[in-house]
């Protein structure tokens, strides 16, 4: 059963598996915020209201999925590969500098721990440093656009 599985994630194309893991973050948001909200704490607060929309649409989904990619991603795995890190821990140390980054709450922490999984696995899939970038940088770049609009659109 896992082998199959193995196979099928490894048979994707690129944009399928950055669909994927965009689904995979929505329902890690889900899981994260019934977690949170059993416990009364918000998964988080967000931005505070002194930024102009614009601003925040920037920032949001063009600036942070950008610099996060480049630091999370692109400096911590390469870095470590370059100490001879095996693999599956330069992601799990990705996934900890980018769960560290959003350390709003242990909930949130938990949350972007997998978010950051999921994006170092994306970055490691990339057949070239430029498709190693793009696409946790695409992934996180949508799954963010969609989450600005549906909370300040649709809330």
């Amino acid at each position: 059963m896992i082998a199959k599985i193995k196979s099928f994630i490894l048979d994707l194309k690129h944009w399928q598996l950055i669909l994927l893991v965009i689904l995979l973050n929505f329902l890690n948001n889900y899981i994260f915020s019934v977690v949170s909200d059993l416990f009364d704490v918000p998964l988080n607060e967000g931005f505070n209201d002194h930024y102009t929309i614009k601003e925040k649409i920037v920032l949001f989904i063009i600036v942070a999925p950008f610099i996060e990619t480049l630091l999370f991603q692109y400096a911590v795995i390469e870095i470590s590969k370059s100490i001879k890190m095996a693999l599956k821990y330069c992601c799990l140390l990705s996934a900890f500098a980018f769960a560290s980054f959003h350390l709003y709450n242990v909930f949130y922490f938990s949350y972007t721990f997998v978010a950051g999984l999921l994006f170092a696995y994306l970055y490691t899939r990339g057949k070239n440093q430029r498709s190693a970038i793009l696409l946790p940088f695409i992934a996180h770049v949508i799954y963010n656009g969609i989450v600005f609009i549906g909370k300040y659109y649709f809330a």
